[in-house]
């Protein structure tokens, strides 16, 4: 079965099992089913502010408070919120899928400077090369690296394989010292 969302209930289930307590409060939440405080229930949370929504790399479960205290705000910008900062809710707080998120897409990804790839123009895509980024940036590259081999998939590119993940909507590569990204094909195009 799929869900609202377009997430299948294997994949939910693995989330739901790994995801015991609010990923943001740490606070245990209750099943929709047995009634209770709606702020107490477990809600499907979608750490990318935007869509699509059925990326299993960017799903959390939280409480129903923190999952509407936070809306559509990107994880950053709410931790600044009044709500979190009476919680301590926080980057190092959260749990690790948090983290993770954060680390590699807001905190990295998101400002990194990415150059169009105009000698390959029928391979639409963006890169960014290892050597051109400070020391911090190299080490969250090389974990990045780890992530995307980790969390991701692979795919024949011409005769040989890469790793891929699909965040938001990106994918992600890395092909020796150089990070790559291109679109993703939204199903409903």
């Amino acid at each position: 079965m799929i869900n609202r969302y377009g997430i299948l209930d294997r994949d939910l289930k693995k989330i739901r099992d790994r995801d015991k307590k609010c990923v943001y409060c740490h606070k245990k939440m209750t099943n929709l089913s047995t009634g209770g405080y709606r702020g107490d229930w477990a809600t499907i949370e979608h750490l990318n502010h935007l869509p699509p929504w059925d990326n299993i790399n960017t799903i959390a479960i939280c409480c129903g408070s923190c999952n509407s205290s936070r809306g559509a705000k990107k994880l950053l910008d709410w931790f600044k919120s009044s709500y979190c900062t009476e919680r301590n809710i926080n980057k190092e707080t959260v749990a690790e899928p948090v983290q993770e998120y954060i680390m590699f897409v807001e905190d990295f990804v998101d400002k990194l400077l990415w150059t169009f790839a105009k000698t390959m123009s029928e391979i639409p895509h963006y890169y960014v090369v290892r050597d051109s980024l400070s020391i911090d940036e190299k080490k969250t590259f090389d974990s990045f690296g780890k992530y995307i081999k980790r969390k991701g998939y692979s795919e024949l590119f011409y005769s040989k394989s890469y790793d891929y993940l699909d965040i938001g909507d990106y994918k992600y590569w890395i092909m020796e010292n150089i990070l790559n990204r291109t679109k993703l094909n939204k199903k409903d195009d």
